[in-house]
């Protein structure tokens, strides 16, 4: 009879986040008006001969993707010249769609809504001047109120001339139809990019905050890449606006060799909690939304968060139980008063589960009376698990 000690089923369990020493993946500087990752939440047409200008806090595109003058309605001499503005901010939920609407020809969206005037009042149609064409105006959709977190939106808009060897730029969505409705004139597209709308964040490498056993075992010590591999995308710290809904958790899984050839299997979700203010300084405070530029006051209607990360860590790959393993502990957590401390939890997961045999090819973990594992013995595969 073999004396070989059982394989243990978990090597070290994890939390990372946002430590004392994380380093900033962005530069903190104080605030602009509009960051490029800020969503657009406004876009209007202006007719500069007839002396509109651009309005406050917008930009307006003049020139199409490689350069060339873009001009919405350049099909004949005496057409007035319109161009297109968009705005940038984070005061309303952002654009999620633009369109083309031909009246006459087609409908508007579901949803969507028709950009018919002027920041002046003026009439939008981008067919002006051009009798006998139909009046062609431009649409849009908006997410709904409140956003949630991390909403999708129009990140980025442009304009192109395929008569110009210029095409859709990547990951940007066009729309399909000319707005130079005219015989005259270049064809003239309107492309937009969708991308997540990112409230206030700072960005931070992922540090570790706590571990489980605190000691190496002398066959395995605990890599120092683990807590970047846990959140690949950083620690943050997050502003949202009160009332935003917690995202759910996130589950990922990694796999590290070591210089000997052995693989070690994480298993990882990332979730959000409350973040105290008073840890921030003055700058962070102004990145994130949370004081005013000018008096520096707190600004009302935010609340702060941070993104964290529990892990295990095993030399056998479980992943769907460690997926359930990791979800009863982040439930268990923030719910409560309980009889049993967390921490009981996971030693008795990593210490007493014992793993699975010939013998007992199937072990049941009870985690609660609500909550329970099915640990299966591993199938032999052609495949090196280790």
């Amino acid at each position: 009879m073999s004396d070989e000690k059982p394989p243990q089923l978990v090597d070290y369990f994890v939390v990372a986040g946002l430590a004392e020493g994380s380093r900033a993946l962005e530069e903190e500087q104080q605030p602009r008006p509009a960051r490029p990752g800020e969503p657009i939440t406004d876009v209007a047409v202006i007719i500069r001969s007839q002396g509109e200008e651009v309005p406050q806090g917008f930009t307006c595109i003049e020139t199409s993707t490689s350069g060339h003058p873009v001009d919405l309605n350049a099909g004949l001499l005496n057409n007035p010249q319109m161009f297109l503005c968009y705005k940038r901010g984070r005061d309303k939920p952002p654009l999620i769609e633009l369109g083309v609407h031909y009246e006459g020809k087609d409908r508007p969206k579901p949803g969507c809504q028709l950009l018919d005037t002027t920041p002046y009042s003026r009439s939008a149609n981008l067919a002006a001047g051009s009798p006998g064409h139909q009046r062609t105006f431009l649409t849009f959709r908006r997410a709904a109120e409140p956003p949630g977190h991390h909403t999708l939106g129009v990140t980025d808009i442009c304009l192109v001339m395929p008569s110009k060897g210029e095409s859709t730029p990547h990951t940007f969505c066009r729309v399909d139809k000319n707005l130079n409705t005219s015989m005259w004139g270049p064809a003239l597209f309107l492309c937009y990019k969708i991308a997540v709308a990112k409230d206030n964040t700072l960005v931070y490498e992922a540090g570790l905050l706590s571990r489980y056993p605190e000691q190496d075992s002398e066959s395995f010590p605990l890599p120092e890449s683990v807590p970047v591999f846990c959140l690949p995308m950083g620690a943050t710290i997050e502003s949202w606006p009160v009332g935003t809904k917690y995202p759910l958790p996130v589950f990922s899984t990694f796999v590290l060799t070591g210089a000997s050839g052995d693989k070690v299997y994480g298993a990882a979700i990332q979730f959000h909690e409350a973040f105290p203010r008073e840890r921030l300084s003055e700058a962070q405070a102004l990145r994130l939304g949370l004081l005013s530029v000018v008096d520096r006051r707190p600004v009302p209607g935010r609340s702060l968060h941070t993104r964290k990360s529990i892990c295990v860590l095993s030399h056998w790959p479980f992943f769907d139980v460690f997926r359930k393993f990791l979800m009863f502990i982040y439930r268990y957590s923030i719910s409560g008063p309980h009889v049993l401390p967390l921490e009981t939890h996971i030693s008795h997961f990593m210490h007493n589960v014992p793993f699975p045999s010939p013998q007992r090819p199937r072990i049941l973990v009870q985690m609660s009376p609500y909550d329970s594992l099915l640990l299966c013995r591993p199938v032999s595969s052609p495949l090196p698990l280790r």
